[in-house]
């Protein structure tokens, strides 16, 4: 089995690593990459070695946060000592438990495909990740002396005002911000991911921690989906039900809204920039549900109105894959 702790290790060494969103990107484009990697292999993996290459990568994450989480700045994840009581905190539901012995070992030249994948992932997630965090910071320019003749200023152009937004991201009612975003993180996109569950395909789990939805399909493969979650849903547990779909729901602002003067009494028709977004699928508990957003930019996060909302891309997708009667287990 190949040793992924310093293969991880390396992409730890950056500075921006002290960032656990940061860190998140770079475990899950390593656990895609790994998965991608052995499902393309012929003859086809064993499930057990794919769950055996899973849970070794999985063990090298849990060791890197618990050497991270030392208090010690100044160490590098090779410094510090291990802790394996620690637990890692981009260890999603992906991850699978360790089976033991391969039944059918791998060959070697295979093993180094799959390092090599690791390591590619590994900077790949952390490259991207350091773009979106320091892409829009402005770059030094040096001052050079023209000999051309000077030119007359070209024509101010009116800015276009950005939304209003409140301090958790949130747009007002009747704003709308597009379908999705396209700032989004690679982990917060719709993909296919490996998962392991004994629940049945159809099934709809939402992981609030980690901010994902995933929808269970055949052969260990699941959908997921970035989300964002409501204090609405903070206490939502267990299993639910869908109760009933709409599309284009109209949406009532709560009083809490109201009293705090962050909405106008009143029903909005459904539309682009209603808060319910594109689709809505409400559970049988009578006041949670699964929603779209006017607010894409807020998928991955905590807000303080809603429930659990997507994107509306990402919602019609969902609401054409599920039926009402769904089941919904909520972790």
């Amino acid at each position: 089995m190949v040793d992924y702790y310093p293969i991880l290790a390396r992409a730890m060494s950056a500075p921006e690593a002290r960032d656990p969103q940061w860190r998140r990107g770079v475990y899950e484009r390593a656990r895609q990459m790994l998965v991608t990697q052995l499902l393309a292999r012929r003859p086809a993996t064993p499930p057990d070695a794919i769950a055996a290459e899973q849970s070794g990568l999985d063990s090298a994450i849990r060791r890197i946060e618990a050497e991270m989480s030392r208090p010690a700045r100044g160490a590098t994840p090779r410094q510090a000592p291990i802790d394996q009581a620690d637990e890692d905190i981009a260890d999603s539901p992906a991850s699978a438990p360790d089976q033991g012995p391969l039944k059918t070992p791998l060959r070697l030249s295979s093993i180094s495909l799959f390092a090599g994948a690791v390591v590619a992932a590994a900077i790949g997630a952390g490259g991207y990740m350091f773009w979106v965090q320091h892409a829009h910071k402005a770059a030094p320019v040096k001052n050079v002396a023209s000999t051309a003749a000077p030119q007359a200023p070209p024509a101010a152009k009116a800015a276009t005002p950005k939304p209003a937004t409140a301090k958790d991201g949130d747009l007002a009612p009747g704003i709308d911000g597009g379908a999705a975003d396209n700032d989004l993180p690679y982990v917060f996109r719709r993909q296919p991911t490996f998962y392991r569950t004994l629940q049945p395909v159809g099934t709809i789990i939402i992981d609030k921690l980690q901010h994902y939805l995933y929808l269970i399909q055949p052969n260990n493969v699941a959908l997921r989906y970035g989300i964002g979650l409501g204090e609405q849903c903070t206490e939502l547990a267990g299993l639910r039900h869908v109760a009933s779909k709409a599309e284009w729901p109209p949406w009532q602002a709560t009083p809490d809204m109201i009293a705090r003067k962050l909405a106008k009494p009143g029903t909005m028709a459904g539309g682009p920039g209603n808060p319910l977004g594109a689709r809505v699928m409400e559970l049988d508990d009578g006041k949670s549900r699964i929603n779209g957003t006017n607010a894409p930019a807020t998928v991955g996060t905590n807000v303080i109105f809603g429930c659990v909302r997507l994107g509306n891309d990402d919602v019609v997708d969902l609401y054409g894959r599920v039926q009402s009667g769904t089941a919904v287990l909520v972790n």
